[in-house]
C-alpha cells in the first residue's frame, strides 16, 4: 500500500502531470544529451582532458553536441543566461581581457565547455526521457571508467610495482574529486531508490530484492568510486568524500529517520549522521591544510604552511593587478615569478595555488570573479528556492547542493580545480538541477533519474 503522508513529508504527494504529443522526447532531442554524456566519459578516460589538446578537442566537441541541441529543441529551452554567458566568454576572449589566445584559450574553451554541458542538463531537464537517458549513461559510464582506472592499476602495479592511478593525475586530490564525485552520483541513485520503498510501505523482506534491482547501478558505482578513491591515497580527499556522503544521507533520509513510527536507531541517526558529517569535515579541511600531500618533508621545508605561502605568493601577484587579473592560463607564469628561495619547495609542487578562489583571483581579476560568483549564486539561489516547493522533486537538487558542497572543500584545501572533466561534471549536475527546478515536473515511478523526494 502507498504510504501518503510519507510521500507528502518528501514532496512526492503532487502527481506527475499527463505528457501529451508535444511533450514527449524526440530522438533530435535525446541524441545531443546521450552523445554530451559520452563525451564527458571520453574526458574522464583521457585523463581528465587535462593536456591541452585534449582540452581543445573535447571542448570543441561539446560545444558544437549543446548548440545541436539547441537548435533541435527549439529556442523556447535558450534562455538569456546562456546567451549571455556565452557573449560574456567570447568577448572576453576578443577583446584579450581573459589573457592572450596562446596562453588563456585552452582555459576559454573548458570554460565555453562548461556552459555547454550545463546547457545540456537544463534542457535535457524539460524532457524526462532525455534527462532519464544522461543519467543513466553517466552511472554507467561512470563504472566503466572506474573499473578500468582499477584493472589498470593492478595490472601496473604486477608488472613494475607501480601505480597506474597515481601516474594518471597530477596530484591525489585531483583523483579524490574525481572519484567522489562520482560517489556522489551513486549515493544519489541508492538514495532514491530507499525513499520509493519507504514511500511505497515495502516490507523489510522485500526491501534488498527492490535495492538489488532497482539500484544496482548506484550500488555499484558507489562501491567502485569509493574502491578508486581509497587507491588515490589522498587521506583528506576520502574524509571530506566522507563527510558529504555521511550529510547526504541524514538530509535525504530525515523525514523517514524523524517519521512518528521511527525506532530508537533512526532517531539516534537523526542527531548522530550531521554531527558525524560535520566533524569529519573539519578533520578533513583541517588535514588538507596542515598535510600537503604534494610535498614531502626534509629539506627545504619552511616552518610555515605551504598552503600558506602559496596564498601569500598569489595574492602579491594578484595586488599587481587586482582588477582584471593576468589572463586566463597565467598561474604557472606568476608562480614562477613568485618564486624565492624561501618558498621556492611550496611554489614547485604540482597543484598551483591550491585554492580555486586565489586562482580564479590572480587570473581573472575582481571584476570576472564577481561575475563568476554572482553567476553560481543565482543557480544555487533558484535550486534552494525550489527545495522550499513540494511540488518540485528534491533529490536532483539535493545532489546539485551536496556536489557543491565537495567541490568547495577541496576548493579551498588542494587543488585548483583544473581537471575539465570535474569542471564538466559538475556543470553537468548543476544545469539539470536547474532545469528541474525550473520546470518543476516530476518525472515517472520507475525512471532511472534520481529525481523524486
Amino acid at each position: 500500500m502507498t504510504n501518503i503522508p510519507a510521500q507528502a513529508a518528501m514532496g512526492w504527494s503532487t502527481p506527475a502531470p499527463p505528457v501529451d504529443a508535444r511533450s514527449r522526447t524526440r530522438l533530435r532531442d535525446l541524441i545531443p544529451s546521450i552523445a554530451a554524456v559520452v563525451t564527458l566519459t571520453l574526458a574522464h578516460f583521457a585523463y581528465g582532458a587535462v593536456q591541452p589538446v585534449a582540452a581543445l578537442a573535447l571542448s570543441a566537441a561539446l560545444t558544437v553536441i549543446a548548440a545541436v541541441m539547441m537548435v533541435a529543441t527549439g529556442p523556447k529551452h535558450v534562455t538569456f543566461g546562456m546567451l549571455l554567458g556565452a557573449a560574456v566568454i567570447a568577448l572576453a576572449a576578443i577583446t584579450g581581457l581573459a589573457g592572450p589566445l596562446h596562453q588563456a584559450g585552452s582555459s576559454l574553451a573548458v570554460l565555453f565547455a562548461a556552459g555547454a554541458i550545463w546547457s545540456v542538463g537544463y534542457i535535457a531537464a524539460r524532457h524526462r526521457s532525455a534527462l532519464d537517458a544522461i543519467w543513466a549513461v553517466l552511472i554507467w559510464g561512470s563504472i566503466a571508467y572506474c573499473a578500468w582506472v582499477f584493472a589498470s592499476d593492478v595490472a601496473t602495479s604486477s608488472a613494475n610495482g607501480g601505480l597506474a592511478l597515481v601516474d594518471a593525475f597530477e596530484t591525489p586530490a585531483n583523483a579524490a574529486i574525481v572519484f567522489g564525485l562520482m560517489a556522489m552520483i551513486g549515493m544519489a541513485r541508492v538514495l532514491h531508490i530507499v525513499k520509493q520503498m519507504y514511500s511505497e510501505g515495502l516490507p523489510g523482506s522485500h526491501m534488498v530484492e527492490r535495492l538489488l534491482r532497482d539500484g544496482l547501478s548506484g550500488l555499484l558505482l558507489l562501491i567502485v568510486s569509493l574502491t578508486c578513491l581509497a587507491m588515490s591515497g589522498s587521506r583528506p580527499g576520502m574524509i571530506m568524500t566522507a563527510a558529504v556522503l555521511v550529510g547526504h544521507v541524514w538530509w535525504d533520509l530525515l523525514s523517514i529517520l524523524t517519521r512518528s513510527r521511527a525506532g530508537l536507531l533512526a532517531r539516534l541517526a537523526a542527531f548522530a549522521l550531521p554531527v558525524g558529517a560535520i566533524a569529519l569535515a573539519v578533520w578533513g579541511i583541517g588535514m588538507g591544510w596542515t598535510q600537503d600531500e604534494t610535498i614531502t618533508a626534509g629539506i627545504g621545508q619552511a616552518e610555515i604552511l605551504p598552503n600558506l605561502q602559496r596564498i601569500d605568493a598569489y595574492m602579491a601577484a594578484w595586488a599587481q593587478s587586482p582588477t582584471l587579473g593576468h589572463g586566463l592560463g597565467s598561474i604557472d607564469i606568476i608562480g614562477a615569478q613568485q618564486q624565492t628561495l624561501f618558498n621556492a619547495k611550496a611554489m614547485l609542487a604540482p597543484g598551483q595555488a591550491h585554492n580555486v578562489f586565489v586562482t580564479w583571483l590572480v587570473e581573472t581579476g575582481l571584476v570576472s570573479f564577481g561575475l563568476l560568483m554572482l553567476a553560481l549564486a543565482a543557480m544555487h539561489f533558484r535550486i534552494l528556492g525550489a527545495l522550499g516547493s513540494r511540488r518540485i522533486p528534491r533529490t536532483f537538487l539535493r545532489l546539485a547542493i551536496v556536489t557543491t558542497i565537495l567541490m568547495v572543500m577541496h576548493g579551498v584545501t588542494d587543488s585548483s580545480l583544473d581537471l575539465p572533466s570535474a569542471v564538466w561534471t559538475y556543470a553537468l549536475i548543476l544545469g539539470a538541477a536547474c532545469g528541474v527546478a525550473s520546470t518543476g515536473r516530476l518525472v515517472p515511478r520507475d525512471s532511472n533519474l534520481p529525481a523524486k523526494g
